[in-house]
């Protein structure tokens, strides 16, 4: 009988500690992801990304005389991949690089971390133009 208890003992901790790191598993905030820190940054507000299923929002009254500013219609990205890599993005989002001579709107101000995560998810869409 002293021999069954024992056993019960280690099992039962074995089981504590899995339910535990189940629950700490949960508490975890969900990954952050480049489509995730375009919304934050409300990339939206000039570009579309129909690939993805992100449209334009319309601008705040802010946004929308900064817009009137400059005359250029800012492209849909869901094929920004096919021509670019992540690491041109984040340069182009930083200013330090040009297309046409022309540089990004705005320069791109969070974290690096955001930074890459946004450039990587932008090179990762390749769908053709129609």
């Amino acid at each position: 009988m002293t021999h069954r208890k024992n056993l019960a003992f280690p099992a039962l901790g074995a089981g504590l500690v899995l339910a535990a790191g189940v629950a700490l598993a949960q508490d975890k905030p969900a990954a952050r992801d480049g489509k995730a820190v375009f919304l934050e940054n409300k990339c939206n507000t000039c570009h579309t990304v129909q690939s993805a299923a992100i449209e334009k929002k319309k601008a705040t009254t802010a946004e929308a005389k900064e817009e009137k500013k400059s005359d250029k219609k800012p492209p849909d990205l869901s094929g920004v991949g096919l021509e670019r890599k992540p690491e041109w993005i984040a340069a182009y989002l930083m200013k330090t690089e040009s297309i046409k001579g022309e540089k990004h709107e705005r320069k791109f101000r969070g974290p690096e971390a955001d930074l890459k995560l946004v450039s990587a998810w932008l090179s990762s869409l390749k769908t053709k133009k129609k």
